[in-house]
């Protein structure tokens, strides 16, 4: 969903000067793995983005939810399809999407990582859930460190739209810009969620590359976006609390 047509009284920039449009591949970030080739399937992707929209964002002030799964006990395993993970069914459905989708993608300790096989330790996973309007982006950061673990999965819908990677803490290094399109699967673990910065700058448009590997820019409109991002939950996490406000929402 590229948002290509100008809206009523929009007036698209000049060309920028000396800016290089932003990639449609994955920058060279250990850990990272993102391939625009590797989408959700259209139809799943826009039932997703209308159940997040019908579910959590019908009123007009929420822009972010916050899911937490709870670890499944042998007494829960007991009981099959019964007991409640805590996560709506239909994310859970997607974390099974997922595992196969990246199952060709990811070094095999990786997707381990993400999807643990049967008889794993135990762990719980929290889902964010974010709605975007046109302008808006989300402040460079790293996922905290005190609350989630490595391997964080994210899905990209609606709206395409900009990351920026950064190292963290302000050191020195190359920036990379990367178009994310609706549907789009990214992956950060080791390196790429620890030491590097990622956000969205908030604006209307972006300048992206015309098509994979072009020189050539275009401006691509943004229009209503949504996030879902899983992450594992480091033990005590779940105890909501301790932490400022501020970095709480990361």
């Amino acid at each position: 969903m590229e948002i290509e047509s100008l809206s009523s009284g929009y007036t698209e920039p000049p060309k920028p000067v000396d800016t290089t449009p932003s990639s449609r591949l994955g920058p060279p970030i250990p850990g990272l793995y993102f391939d625009p080739s590797v989408l959700l399937p259209d139809e799943l992707a826009e039932s997703l983005l209308q159940k997040c929209m019908e579910t959590y964002f019908y009123e007009e002030n929420v822009n972010q939810v916050m899911l937490f799964e709870r670890v499944m006990t042998r007494d829960d395993a007991s009981l099959g399809s019964s007991a409640s993970t805590g996560l709506p069914p239909f994310l859970r459905d997607l974390l099974s999407t997922l595992s196969a989708h990246l199952h060709p993608l990811l070094p095999r300790d990786t997707h381990k990582l993400l999807f643990p096989p049967a008889g794993s330790p135990p762990r719980a996973r929290q889902a964010i859930v974010n709605f975007y309007r046109p302008g808006e982006g989300i402040a460079p950061h790293v996922d905290l460190l005190e609350r989630f673990g490595d391997g964080i999965v994210g899905v990209s819908l609606g709206s395409g739209c900009v990351m920026r990677f950064a190292p963290a803490g302000g050191a020195a290094g190359p920036q990379h810009t990367v178009f994310l399109p609706h549907g789009s699967v990214y992956v950060m673990s080791g390196e790429a969620r620890y030491g590097w910065a990622h956000g969205i700058e908030g604006r209307r448009e972006d300048w992206v590359q015309a098509c994979v590997g072009a020189a050539e820019g275009r401006w691509v409109m943004r229009a209503i976006r949504v996030s879902v991002t899983f992450r594992w939950l480091l033990p005590g996490a779940d105890v909501v609390g301790g932490l400022p406000d501020a970095d709480a929402k990361y």
